[in-house]
């Protein structure tokens, strides 16, 4: 095993400010960031934003503002948002970089265009600005685009476009040959549905005259980069590409690419042709996760009136209660739903009291009953842990299952067991119960630090000094 891991996380748009969408890829890059480095491994987790594209321009021009000082107001907001997430990331890419995103995106299309596979041509079609793409009059729903309910601007131009239709054996025999290279399984048959049905070349340019807000095209002053090809190749400038060989040599290709259902077209096909193309390996495994919708699976919307913030459930119920109900209730394999209500429950049965309750009552009893204890720093598991396995499996909400069912049989024996009575009857058997549920508390504090940092470190403080202290707090109501 190398001692080197990649993650790379999709980038939104900076086009508003951040919503429940934005939440997953960073966090599931967060969870196996951290585990990866207590096992060792140097980690690269990278997150960006994806800084150039029509919906984009339009918005700043929308709000009477340049490009650039629409960026300058947002890049901080999202930058808090990482932060309010906890996130530990090592890369942020911005695509507007000219320093460091314009030369590898060029690099790429130079490797590509010399290759055969870029070419000019006129083309008329229906052009979706939500989606920044062409679509096909059968993906369209009463006329309109089914993800952004709008309908598209039909336009004719001439563009560049890349040969994917060139790549379609390539890519079925590489899906073949790697069964787990998108994750999970639905995801993985959605993208093979659409290899299967044909692949067709894909516009990568825009006329600056419609868009003049992008990365150049080498050598034609009046086109620039279509958002796709220009955003997907933040991963490599993320490692400094072309320039910076070693990095390149150490960390690529990514482990894995954290997407979301929306985004698996364009990183499990087109992303691994303009990969082959230019000579360079495709990502290890592509996690596709699926969306985050409203209560009862409702999407969210503002006409609905059901759209929850999640900078505000963090700043209500605290990061790690967030980060909990995010990683064990909303699913990778189906759309979620983000309930206020069951959050607020989770909140105060699981959290609260199944695990705060666990933790501040064995604290209290030990310094009650004067029973010896002793800290461990890094204990582990005494089996092989499950917990490790669903970690590298992506099946974190059964990781966290695991967990807290070890936390209600620790509850479990308490009540069982009951020390208050012990103290009068049975002191060596309560100090074996109470040492029991210490060590489990112990090993816990280090099996959740991926999921809920602060709560690890919080839960490490109070077993180092006894002290005990509410880990959640009640809400006020």
């Amino acid at each position: 095993m190398k001692n080197n891991y990649y993650i790379a996380t999709s980038i939104p748009y900076p086009n508003a400010k951040p919503h429940m969408g934005h939440t997953l890829d960073p966090l599931y890059g967060d969870v196996l960031g951290r585990y990866y480095r207590k096992k060792g491994l140097n980690v690269i987790l990278q997150v960006g934003l994806d800084e150039h594209g029509q919906k984009l321009y339009q918005k700043a021009k929308e709000e009477e503002k340049t490009t650039q000082e629409w960026l300058s107001e947002m890049r901080p907001i999202f930058e808090d948002f990482l932060g309010k997430l906890n996130i530990d990331y090592q890369v942020v890419t911005h695509t507007e970089d000219p320093e460091k995103h314009f030369p590898a995106c060029q690099e790429l299309w130079r490797r590509a265009k010399s290759n055969g596979d870029i070419y000019k041509k006129k083309y008329k079609g229906l052009y979706c600005v939500g989606c920044e793409t062409f679509k096909n009059s059968d993906e369209l729903v009463d006329g309109k685009c089914p993800d952004h309910l709008i309908k598209p601007e039909e336009i004719e131009e001439e563009n560049y476009f890349f040969a994917l239709s060139k790549y379609e054996k390539y890519l079925k025999d590489h899906f073949k040959k790697n069964p787990d290279f998108v994750y999970p399984t639905n995801s993985y048959n959605e993208a093979l549905g659409m290899l299967n049905g044909g692949l067709e070349d894909v516009s990568i340019s825009r006329p600056k005259s419609r868009l003049p807000w992008g990365v150049p095209v080498p050598d034609d002053e009046d086109h620039v980069m279509y958002v796709w090809f220009d955003a997907l190749t933040n991963y490599l400038t993320a490692l400094g590409f072309p320039a910076d060989k070693k990095r390149m040599a150490d960390f690529w290709p990514p482990d894995i690419e954290i997407v979301g259902k929306d985004n698996n077209r364009w990183h499990t096909l087109l992303w691994p042709a303009m990969l082959k193309s230019a000579g360079l390996e495709p990502p290890k495994k592509v996690l596709v996760h699926y969306y985050v919708l409203g209560k009862g699976g409702v999407k969210m919307s503002k006409t609905i009136g059901n759209v929850v913030d999640p900078i505000e459930m963090i700043d209500l119920h605290g990061t790690d209660a967030f980060r909990y109900f995010m990683l064990s209730r909303i699913p990778m394999s189906a759309d979620g739903s983000f309930d206020t209500e069951q959050f607020s429950q989770i909140y105060l049965s699981e959290l609260g009291n199944d695990l705060g309750n666990l933790l501040q009552r064995t604290l209290s009893m030990i310094n009650k009953y004067g029973v010896k204890v002793k800290y461990v720093e890094k204990i582990g598991c005494s089996k092989e842990s499950c917990v490790d396995k669903h970690i590298e499996a992506l099946e974190f909400d059964k990781a966290l299952e695991k967990l807290w069912s070890c936390v209600r049989a620790n509850n479990k024996l308490i009540e069982d067991e009951k020390p208050w009575e012990l103290a009068k009857s049975d002191p060596k058997k309560l100090a074996q119960v109470l040492g029991v549920v210490y060590e489990f508390l112990n090993v816990f504090s280090n099996q959740i630090e991926p999921f809920m940092p602060d709560t690890s470190s919080n839960m490490k403080k109070q077993l180092k000094s006894l002290k005990p202290e509410p880990l959640f707090p009640r809400l006020e109501s």
